[in-house]
């Protein structure tokens, strides 16, 4: 029997060891070991950009929806979610390093992504500060020697550390848990809880992840996993329903109701995320940084602006009636500097080259990025506007974007939105919306005439990436 451990490696030939955007699909294990802890920070990296990652299949993990080029992180860690619900529906036993609860607020489109996201809870409990209490110690007893999971406490207390444990006077704990080990002052430790058709089963951390005592722990937890599943899977025997029992079919269609509402309580919750999530996209553009994260709240702002992207322009391209724009985004904590420019004028230059017709380009600059938009007073460095201004492209920060997107969000009609895009195709070096964007009924009909595409977009959007870089700042995609 395979078992799955995820963000804490344990070397042992029965061990698959993953993080929580490598592993495999989770409900295919019957046993499973998290580290929490751990798992937050890998999302935290995925979520601030700070490391790559890669799905098991090795498509790349973005903070942001999914795209061809990417796996969006809410849906990664909602599909996780639910493969844990499923696995534990199944009859798996979790067993967890306990950490107390902490949360990050970086996951576009997953307010509130905490420790124990992942993990459904008894009924009437939840993984929350109540119940999981920080503390640190050394020391553990076993208080049930029974219990499958005994044997792991013995191996762990050379190299134990707990950071937390459980308050067994919260209203319910004491009817859903089953205790096994405690601290010296008899705080909970070691606890078992029934969820779904499953258990989950927490243990005091470790002082680390790896380590001389690592193997015996990993034979430990194996061990105690075999001893736990070691049940008679065979198939129930049909004569089984011609014996009643008093109640049973009344309790089983009690459970078929509760599941019936538990998963339209889920799909509307997924529907109400999702929804959120794709405002908050709009709000993203004033503090995304890197071209896989930034990129994407950009084109969801010229969206709503009546652009639209082809799935064959790559680099970035945008379609409106007027005609075409070659994006190029940049971020920075400080001022964007000219790397934008450079790689912009080789797209241009490249396309002039070719299609023997001048293309519009565009920087959308978000520099100055973690700073509220009042207090940016250098988004950019001066040459990068005068750079816009000789060679005619236009020059657009992100607090402007915003601006323009969420006037779309409120309603600006057909002419507000065909001026502010005049404004894009016709201003070289900084645009300005304060004119395009009066109130509906005062706007003044705007002329939209094309202008020229190049001939062959499929062979555009092949262009190469320009090689020439700036150094310094935070990067400039």
């Amino acid at each position: 029997m395979r078992m799955l451990s995820l963000s804490h490696p344990l070397p042992h030939r029965q061990l698959d060891n993953y993080s929580i955007f490598t592993a495999p699909t989770i409900f295919d294990y019957d046993a499973i070991i998290v580290d929490p802890a751990a798992m937050l920070a890998t999302i935290a990296e995925a979520a601030d950009a700070t490391a790559e990652h890669l799905t098991h299949a090795d498509v790349a993990v973005v903070n942001g929806e999914t795209t061809e080029a990417g796996t969006g992180l809410a849906e990664l860690l909602r599909r996780r979610r639910d493969e844990f619900a499923r696995a534990l529906d199944r009859g798996a036993v979790v067993a967890v390093f306990t950490s107390p609860q902490a949360t990050i607020n970086s996951v576009s489109g997953f307010s509130g992504c905490d420790r124990y996201f992942f993990l459904p809870a008894p009924a009437g409990l939840g993984w929350n500060p109540a119940l999981l209490r920080g503390g640190e110690g050394t020391a553990a007893i076993v208080h049930n020697h029974a219990h499958t999971f005994a044997p792991v406490i013995d191996v762990l207390r050379p190299d134990l550390l707990y950071r937390a444990y459980f308050d067994d006077r919260v209203p319910g704990f004491a009817q859903a848990a089953s205790v096994f080990a405690r601290s010296p002052g008899g705080a909970p430790l070691g606890v078992e809880f029934a969820v779904g058709n499953g258990s989950v089963i927490f243990l005091p951390a470790r002082k680390g992840r790896g380590g001389s005592v690592a193997p015996a722990v990993a034979s430990a937890i194996v061990e105690a996993m075999q001893a736990r599943l070691a049940v008679d899977d065979a198939e129930q025997p049909r004569w089984l329903d011609q014996h009643a029992v008093a109640g049973l079919a009344e309790r089983e269609a009690a459970v078929t109701a509760a599941s019936d509402h538990r998963d339209g309580a889920e799909a509307e919750l997924t529907a109400a995320e999702s929804a959120a999530a794709e405002l908050a996209l709009v709000r993203d553009v004033l503090w995304r940084g890197g071209e896989h994260s930034l990129q994407p709240v950009v084109v969801r702002c010229f969206e709503l602006l009546g652009f639209n992207r082809r799935a064959s322009d790559r680099p970035l391209i945008l379609h409106a009636p007027r005609g075409a724009l070659h994006v190029e985004v940049a971020a920075s904590r400080d001022a964007v500097d000219m790397a934008a420019h450079y790689r912009l004028r080789a797209r241009l230059d490249d396309a002039i080259e070719r299609e023997l017709v001048a293309p519009r380009g565009i920087v959308v600059a978000n520099g100055q990025r973690m700073q509220a938009p009042a207090d940016r007073d250098a988004p950019y460095e001066p040459s990068l506007r005068i750079a816009a201004e000789a060679t005619g492209y236009a020059l657009l920060t992100a607090d402007r974007l915003f601006e323009a997107a969420t006037s779309a969000l409120d309603g600006a009609d057909d002419d507000a939105l065909a001026a502010i895009r005049q404004h894009l195709f016709e201003t070289d070096g900084l645009v300005e919306f304060d004119e395009a964007m009066p109130a509906g009924s005062e706007q003044q009909a705007v002329e939209e005439q094309p202008i020229a595409e190049p001939a062959d977009e499929e062979q555009a959007a092949e262009e190469p990436e320009p090689a020439q870089q700036s150094a310094g700042g935070e990067g400039s995609n």
